[in-house]
């Protein structure tokens, strides 16, 4: 199932991103609890990670830039290499910076997509608040097919890098104070 984006609710909705490859898998069996690439960053135990709003969506990606951004070239995780094609050598103890962090989440973004997560609150009560951003809601269950919708705009699938896109041209066309 599919959501337009301009239906999402970008402060109340909760949402999870994940590789565009997965996306068939979710769709047929729903989210399951892992340690994905984030979660070994952290340290952190089996679980899904969904983030609330357009402030958790962005949370998610700043807090990438910087956890990569931080790291020496040789902590740089397995799965993370791929979108670093500038580096050569990964046994480097240079930091890879935040020129280099920006760049890899954009490609990381381009091959991700969004789904939005119906949860009810009772649900989101029962999470750990903590994860890459440290308000990310890491649930220790699946959470169903049903509950999930593809994020698309005029029914073509969004890759998270568009998604952030919009979330970033919505709020930059925002007036926050009159003029």
């Amino acid at each position: 199932m599919n959501i337009d984006i301009n239906s999402v609710d970008l402060n109340e909705d909760y949402f999870h991103f994940t590789n565009i490859k997965n996306v068939e898998s979710i769709l047929n069996e729903g989210l399951k609890p892992m340690v994905g690439a984030a979660s070994k960053m952290i340290d952190d135990r089996p679980n899904v990670s969904i983030s609330q709003g357009a402030k958790g969506v962005m949370g998610i990606v700043n807090s990438f830039v910087f956890m990569l951004a931080n790291r020496s070239i040789s902590n740089i995780p397995e799965e993370f290499r791929k979108y670093f094609p500038e580096i050569d050598d990964f046994s480097s103890q240079k930091l890879v910076g935040k020129e280099l962090a920006c760049r890899a989440m954009e490609r990381k973004l381009k091959e991700e997509v969004y789904f939005r997560v119906n949860v009810a609150e009772e649900e989101v009560n029962e999470a750990r608040i903590g994860g890459l951003t440290g308000f990310d809601v890491n649930l220790p269950y699946g959470i169903d097919k049903s509950k999930l919708q593809l994020i698309t705009e005029n029914d073509n699938v969004m890759s998270a890098y568009d998604v952030c896109k919009f979330i970033y041209e919505k709020a930059k066309n925002m007036l926050i104070f009159p003029l």
